[in-house]
């Protein structure tokens, strides 16, 4: 079955761009399943493009987000988290279903990448012999 949500392109994009501002001012949001499998490819392509952060990477933040908020945190908080080969920024759960309508929801948050420390190699300890 087809997922259509409405045919109108222009409230499509609207709705894909206020569901990446929430999740880069929230860092999670709550949606349903069907708008979620439109979102998630949405905010990976978004992340890769303004993924080197220069001057066209803040145009394009700047046309795409809602809230200037948005944009600050992005450039200062977020995409200084992750490395040059990555290449997923959220991860999906399923959660319970929504009252009322029963309809399949979605928590999307941000991954916060582990970076691992190099930590120096332990010195082994030597037994002191009595003279």
């Amino acid at each position: 079955m087809k997922r259509v949500l409405r045919s109108q392109a222009d409230f499509k994009s609207s709705i894909l761009r206020n569901q990446l501002t929430s999740l880069v001012l929230y860092e999670a949001i709550t949606t349903t399943r069907a708008k979620s499998k439109d979102v998630i490819p949405f905010i990976n392509h978004f992340f890769n493009k303004v993924k080197s952060a220069d001057l066209n990477a803040k145009k394009l933040a700047h046309q795409t987000f809602f809230d200037e908020n948005a944009v600050k945190k992005t450039f200062e908080d977020i995409l200084p988290r992750y490395d040059e080969k990555d290449t997923t920024f959220v991860r999906s759960f399923r959660t319970a279903p929504r009252h009322g309508d029963s309809a399949e929801m979605v928590l999307i948050s941000l991954i916060k990448p582990f970076k691992a420390e190099k930590k120096a190699a332990p010195t082994p300890k030597v037994k002191k012999e009595i003279e």
